[in-house]
């Protein structure tokens, strides 16, 4: 019994020492002055803040995927370009309508600061990421044709593949 009694305390001291998930904090720099984020030409504040939680909610998903567990990751986004535009020339049935064209691409700009357990920098970066053959790849096509962010989800996912997933040692 003494020697499960210390592997149990030595299995909580291990559990609660090392955390479950690296940490990934969020920060949306001034909202108001964002190029475009809202699903119609008269976005309003709840709408956008509903956005802004779905985007926060798919980084911290990815943060739990592709860094170490001892990692802390502070992103600030700067400036949301989202997929499509409102075109309200064509008609005035379709003045609120995003139109998803190849020459509206989702854009990012955005600051990250990436550390490990130590608090030693591993990059500190400011980034714009967009995708001009956003219509052309597959992987928007995970999210639901009525997922508002399908577009600007993939172009994450890429980008956290690219930038923290392990790479190979050589």
């Amino acid at each position: 019994m003494p020697g499960s009694t210390f592997r149990s305390l030595l299995l909580l001291a291990l559990l609660n020492g090392a955390p479950a998930f690296a940490e990934v904090t969020i920060r949306f720099e001034p909202v108001e002055r964002y190029t475009d984020l809202g699903l119609s030409g008269a976005a309003t504040p709840a709408v956008q803040e509903s956005l802004l939680k779905q985007l926060e909610k798919h980084l911290r998903q990815l943060g739990e995927q592709y860094l170490p567990k001892s990692d802390t990751l502070v992103i600030a986004i700067q400036d949301v370009d989202m997929a499509g535009a409102m075109e309200p020339w064509r008609s005035p049935n379709l003045i609120n309508t995003r139109i998803i064209r190849d020459i509206y691409p989702p854009r990012f700009t955005l600051h990250y600061l990436w550390r490990d357990q130590a608090g030693r920098s591993k990059a500190d970066r400011e980034e714009t990421l967009t995708d001009l053959n956003y219509l052309m790849r597959l992987d928007a096509a995970r999210y639901l044709n009525n997922d508002p962010l399908r577009y600007e989800k993939a172009l994450l996912d890429r980008w956290f593949r690219e930038t923290f997933a392990a790479k190979p040692k050589q």
